[in-house]
């Protein structure tokens, strides 16, 4: 520097020295205010909860972002757009070190107890948003001051009235953009353009209240020496500057892109079938991610459907089994990481990325392969296990699913004729049925899983980056990522709330019930059922706890008899002396009940179902909570309405009799959760690789406990299964699946002719075998299919359930001796003399083997069996009494 230049400053020592301002600074400073606060709405809008380290993380990024970027590095900024003098260099200002560093951490930590004031709520408070305003505003003024209390070479002079006012701008701007935004994002509004808005006033608080304190400030001349060695160069604040800016914008874009991705994605599953979960609190309020959408995981990119017929909805076999078990986790529990492994192996799915990929599961003619409904349940609990995963949840607590289907990308579906009834869950097959076909291809399937989130799993469900939210308030967001009518997704997360509270059940006692089925256009019968309560029938709860001998008899009277001439006699019962006067009360309460009935059910047609006599049991509630399912008497009218007859009503629909059915048998604590949980066990065993060949098997305590034969044993696999991999009975698995499973030795035959061949290989066959001496046999699709106990030879078989054993067989039951491989076991094996011959037609011996062995059998299909349930008996009656 030349020292005249000095020398002529030196003289400005203790004066003000004059200034002026740089039009494209105090734009800039602007710019890098705004891009900072833009950035900490944008990550404080993405904040859930009081906790977790995702919360704690954006509450630390935003109070960075505000403090660091839109409050310090503007300042710097809008400093540097000072010229003091005649603009020469080294009377400009400079700065000390240590306090630009402390004005650097004092705002961020002012911001960080601001925003951890304000909140992550969705109600918002005034007094908290006032607060955590009123906390930023003196954080812009503090950084402000103690960043010019950090200039080294000058005496800053201040303007009290200006120092006030430059105050009062930053904690009104501050407050009146943060109420703006929260009360935006409480209710769901807050889309990025208002962000956008909301940005434009924060960063005019920090604005406002520099320019106005600097217009206000006056600096006297220290020093013209800025040579220290404790200041910074004024190039290396902008430098700083200059980083910080860029990575915010970066972060901004990353958001940017994030978000539209998320957008992106939802809008192609609107067209695949997709599982997603609606989790609500105990305020009804709805679970969502920061963006408004529903946590989901795809299933694959369409369900094949075999025929017109075959469509995909709640009478599916493929949907009844999925509805099963997720009512049942622990059916397919171990399963997991078998179905993976295979799903893995075939190509569906990456081991790393999870993603599913675009392989088509149909044959070159276009069918789907033979094992479609095996791998497509493989792929459901997949998909299940994967979004507990996202959610940090058990796969037991991810909830049920919900009793519809949920047709998704298309905008919005013809409205309904005047006068045009729904009477099934599916809003296409009721357009269909009433002439208003809608486009089959390009549609997507939605099926949700439904939970009610207690206290503390709602907290740790916001502290891992989801939010509760009015269900009204996200409608059409949802509404656009489904490709859904708003109505139509509205009404569907009214039932599920209703859906996730206490299952209804049928109270201990006796019950006046009506089953009316009908034909379906599809196939099959549907129910009358509750609307409130689609596993109940419309029933009237008669005034006693059991039916006694008597009144059963006086019932049988009236079998078969219409409801109108019931109600006839049970009025001239009620009057006449000739009865008794508890046959008169009898009459009485039912009559009373009957009425009631028919009154619910307000329709004439009900006039014409015929009474059951025949008391039937129903399951009702248990006697504690955590019991079995009891038993409910169950007085019925049967009633087959025409094919094309509607629900009588608001509150009843018809729904089809296999989803009645299978309702029955999911109540909490029923047995039938073991039955199926052994049939899921030997139809996937031979299919899923299990958990390894080393250390991985089946628990003692797991509910999959089971017996099956192999090589003339049965084992007991409720102890420990061996790693290697087990070829059971598959088709007394699921008889319900329409689709049979693939087994290596399966040959074409007249009714089931060859197939073209799968473009996937979907199990190894020589991993796959127990024991190379074992022999498989596959019959045609009506019968069953089992294993051979090879001692046996020539012997006629027949088919229990799925074992195949031959005639010529005796038991030896050994309850202590156990295999090499640690499990009890019951061998089978031919009666043999002494010579170690086959004993022929030896009587006794023969006769007292077979009775044993016919006992084990029993036992195995008597734990592998459901009971039939009320609905079968029900529909038994009504079609024989047709």
């Amino acid at each position: 520097m030349s020292s005249s230049g000095v020398d002529d400053w030196a003289e400005w020592k203790g004066k003000i020295v004059p200034k002026s301002f740089n039009a494209g600074y105090v734009v800039l400073s602007y710019v890098v205010s705004y891009i900072g606060a833009w950035t900490t709405l944008e990550l404080i809008h993405r904040r859930t909860a009081m906790r977790g380290y995702y919360n704690w993380f954006l509450l630390a990024g935003s109070s960075i972002s505000m403090g660091g970027i839109a409050i310090w590095c503007m300042h710097f900024i809008g400093n540097r757009a000072i010229i003091l003098g005649n603009g020469t260099q080294f009377i400009q200002i400079a700065y000390s070190a240590g306090y630009t560093a402390l004005s650097f951490f004092l705002p961020i930590l002012v911001l960080f107890l601001a925003f951890w004031a304000v909140g992550s709520n969705e109600r918002v408070s005034l007094a908290r948003v006032g607060l955590g305003g009123a906390l930023a505003g003196l954080g812009i003024v503090g950084m402000h001051y103690l960043g010019q209390a950090g200039i080294s070479n000058y005496d800053c002079i201040y303007d009290i009235a200006k120092v006030i006012g430059a105050g009062v701008i930053a904690v009104v701007a501050s407050v009146g953009a943060l109420t703006v935004f929260f009360i935006w994002r409480s209710s769901w509004e807050t889309s990025w353009w208002k962000r956008a808005i909301c940005a434009v006033g924060l960063a005019g608080a920090v604005s406002g209240m520099h320019w106005l304190a600097s217009v206000g400030t006056a600096y006297r001349l220290k020093t013209v020496d800025n040579s220290t060695a404790n200041n910074i160069s004024r190039n290396a604040t902008v430098i700083v500057v200059i980083v910080l800016s860029v990575g915010a914008c970066l972060l901004l874009i990353t958001l940017t892109f994030l978000a539209q991705r998320r957008r992106a994605l939802s809008a192609n599953r609107a067209q695949q079938v997709v599982l997603a979960a609606a989790i609500f609190d105990k305020d009804g309020r709805l679970m969502v991610s920061p963006e408004g959408l529903l946590p989901n995981r795809k299933i694959t990119n369409s369900f094949i459907e075999r025929s017109f017929d075959d469509v995909f909805g709640i009478a599916h076999p493929v949907y009844l089994w999925i509805f099963r078990t997720t009512r049942n986790w622990s059916s397919v529990a171990n399963l997991l990481p078998g179905m993976r492994h295979h799903i893995y192996r075939t190509g569906l799915k990456s081991s790393r990325n999870r993603t599913t990929s675009e392989i088509d599961l149909a044959t070159d003619q276009g069918l789907p392969i033979e094992d479609y409904s095996l791998v497509f349940r493989e792929l459901f609990c997949v998909a299940a296990a994967d979004l507990a995963e996202d959610l940090h949840l058990p796969l037991e607590d991810v909830g049920v699913l919900f009793d519809a289907i949920i047709s998704t990308g298309q905008r919005a579906a013809p409205k309904p004729k005047s006068g045009m009834k729904r009477d099934t869950p599916d809003s296409s097959v009721d357009l269909e049925r009433n002439g208003l076909a809608l486009p089959v291809f390009g549609r997507g399937q939605l099926l949700f899983l439904v939970s009610q989130a207690s206290r503390r799993e709602a907290e740790h469900l916001q502290a891992a980056g989801y939010r509760f939210a009015n269900a009204q308030n996200v409608l059409p967001i949802l509404a656009r990522s489904m490709q859904v009518s708003s109505e139509e997704i509205a009404g569907h997360l009214e039932s599920m709330k209703e859906f996730v509270k206490e299952t209804k059940i049928l109270e201990p006692g006796v019950h006046l019930a009506c089953f009316a089925i009908r034909a379906s256009v599809r196939g099959g019968f549907d129910v009358l059922v509750r609307k409130d309560a689609r596993n109940q029938l419309p029933t009237m709860q008669l005034p006693f706890d059991r039916l006694e001998k008597w009144q059963a008899d006086y019932l049988k009277n009236l079998d078969s008899h219409s409801v109108s001439s019931v109600i006839n006699t049970l009025t001239k019962s009620s009057k006449s002396p000739s009865f008794s006067v508890r046959e008169q009360t009898f009459a009485t309460q039912f009559l009373t009940a009957l009425e009631s009935l028919k009154q619910a059910i307000d329709d004439p047609f009900f006039g014409e179902a015929l009474l059951i006599a025949k008391p039937i049991e129903a399951p009702c509630r248990g006697s504690t909570e955590n019991s079995q399912p009891g038993t409910a008497t169950l007085l019925a009218f049967r009633l087959i309405a025409p094919i094309h007859s509607q629900a009588p009503g608001t509150r009843l629909e018809f729904i089809p009799l296999g989803f009645f059915r299978a309702q029955q048998h999911v109540y909490k604590n029923s047995p039938d959760h073991a039955v199926f949980a052994r049939k899921t066990y030997r139809e996937f065993a031979p299919v899923v690789e299990f958990l390894g060949r080393s250390s991985n098997s089946i628990d003692a305590k797991s509910p999959i406990s089971d017996t099956f034969s192999t090589k003339g044993r049965i084992f007991n696999s409720s102890r420990r299964i061996s790693s290697y991999h087990s070829r059971f009975s598959q088709r007394d698995a699921a008889a319900h699946i329409q689709e049979p499973l693939p087994t290596h030795s399966r040959r074409p035959s007249a009714a089931h002719p060859a197939k073209p061949p799968s473009k996937l290989k979907f199990w190894d066959k020589n991993q796959s075998q127990f024991n190379p001496t074992e022999k498989h046999i596959k019959d045609d699709t009506s019968s069953e299919k089992g294993l051979v106990d090879p001692s046996s030879s020539g012997g006629h078989t027949q088919n229990f359930g799925g074992i195949m054993v031959s005639q010529e067989i005796s038991v030896d039951v050994r309850n202590s001796d156990r295999d090499d491989k640690g499990m009890e076991l019951v061998e089978l094996r031919s009666p043999t003399s002494s010579s170690g011959h086959s004993d022929g037609g030896a009587g006794g011996s023969s006769d007292r083997g077979s009775e044993a062995y016919g006992r084990v059998v029993t036992k195995v299909l008597k734990e592998n069996s459901e009971a039939e349930s009320f609905v079968d008996k029900l529909f038994g009656i009504c079609v024989e009494g047709r």
